[in-house]
C-alpha cells in the first residue's frame, strides 16, 4: 500500500495510523478476496490524498479532510456490504469505534501547524 503525504512528520504518522487501525478491522469480518478489494479502494483514496496535496488543488482544510471521511465513508459501505447474522455484533461494533476514532482524527488534524521536518 502506498503511503499518505502529510504536511509534516506528524501528519503521516496520524495518518498511518489510523489508516492501519481501519484496514486492521475490516481484515476481522472480510473474506480474504473482499478485504484486498477494500484495500483497493483505500488505495485510491490515499492516492487521490497524495495528488490533491502534490498539485494542491483546493483548499488547506480539503486536503487535511480527504483521507478521514473518505474511509469513513469507505468502512461504513465496506461494513453494510459484508455484514451477516453471524458477524453482525462486530460490523457494528467496527462501525460504531471507527467513526469515532474518525471524530478524533478530525480534530487531531484541525490543531496540526503547517511545518516542514
Amino acid at each position: 500500500m502506498i503511503k499518505a503525504i502529510g504536511i509534516n512528520r506528524e501528519h503521516e504518522n496520524i495518518l498511518d495510523t489510523y489508516i492501519l487501525t481501519v484496514c486492521e478491522s475490516m481484515k476481522e469480518v472480510a473474506t480474504e478476496t473482499k478485504y484486498n478489494n477494500f484495500l483497493d479502494v483505500v488505495e485510491i483514496i490515499v492516492k487521490y490524498h497524495n495528488e490533491y496535496g502534490d498539485k494542491k488543488l483546493g483548499a488547506y482544510s480539503d486536503f487535511m479532510s480527504i483521507i478521514p471521511t473518505n474511509l469513513t465513508s469507505c468502512f461504513s459501505g465496506f461494513l453494510a456490504g459484508v455484514e451477516t447474522n453471524k458477524n453482525r455484533a462486530a460490523c457494528r461494533a467496527y462501525k460504531t469505534l471507527l467513526t469515532e476514532l474518525s471524530y478524533k482524527i478530525i480534530e487531531d488534524l484541525e490543531q496540526l501547524k503547517i511545518e516542514e521536518d
